[in-house]
């Protein structure tokens, strides 16, 4: 057989193998909100564990398919503590008071960015998401409040009112925002055990934290009822072993 025949039979053999994998993808449930999963993040701002968990495996999962499976809830408290003076919350945080106002940036910025509303077809707000990963990923211990990456973050990733998000953290309105997600961490388990905590479903189970942290699209799946997406199942990885068998089996067979 002629090279460019060779050619043409490897390409109608990939993509038809592309193609029955793109369509289970879209097949089954078009409408995955009776499927998702609530899942909740009790983290801290400057947290080493919590910009791990949130750079390296909750986000990247949220780029996916899998996006569609999952009622998310942030919460930036973690291990603060806090008492009512003077008309107004004071906070004690796990990392100094550079956490503290990175935890009122990211209180505001979920708050504020398009009021709190979900995005449509997802179970939360893409663009506060992706603000607050790029906050975490590239803020550190280090990080006070004139070198936080508010600016550098908002640019990347199109928010739009940033000049009221870091009003808000200078204001009673941040303390107030971040009251309530301690009021929300405290009912969880007062005081929190570890940072960050992932909880699914409201309910606190230690396996499932621990394995969220170390694989949080298996601890995800473990909770997605009726037919899991590709992600969950390998059928993308063993399709395109199958695909690349055939293909190299024609190839096989017509260079002898």
């Amino acid at each position: 057989m002629s090279y460019l025949k060779l050619v043409f039979v490897f390409s109608v053999v990939l993509a038809s193998v592309l193609g029955q994998q793109d369509g289970h993808q879209h097949d089954g449930h078009l409408n995955h909100e009776q499927h998702r999963v609530n899942v909740a993040v009790y983290y801290e701002s400057l947290c080493p564990d919590s910009r791990a968990f949130i750079t390296k495996q909750l986000y990247p999962a949220l780029q996916g398919n899998l996006s569609k499976y999952v009622n998310l809830t942030l919460v930036p408290y973690g291990k603060t503590t806090m008492e009512f003076k003077t008309n107004e919350y004071e906070f004690t945080c796990h990392h100094g008071p550079n956490e503290c106002y990175g935890n009122k940036i990211q209180a505001c910025a979920l708050k504020l960015i398009d009021g709190g509303r979900r995005t449509e077809g997802l179970g939360y707000n893409k663009v506060a998401t992706s603000f607050v990963n790029c906050l975490m990923e590239k803020a550190s211990q280090k990080t006070d409040p004139n070198s936080y990456p508010t600016k550098e973050c908002a640019e990347s990733n199109q928010v739009t009112n940033l000049n009221i998000i870091e009003n808000c953290a200078g204001h009673t309105d941040g303390s107030n925002y971040l009251a309530n997600l301690g009021s929300l961490t405290k009912a969880l388990q007062d005081p929190l055990k570890s940072v960050p905590t992932v909880v699914f479903n409201q309910q606190l189970k230690a396996q499932d934290n621990s394995l969220a942290q170390s694989n949080f699209v298996k601890a995800l799946c473990s909770y997605i009822q009726g037919q899991k997406p590709n992600e969950c199942n390998g059928v993308d990885t063993i399709k395109m072993s199958l695909g690349l068998l055939v293909i190299m089996s024609l190839i096989t067979k017509f260079l002898n």
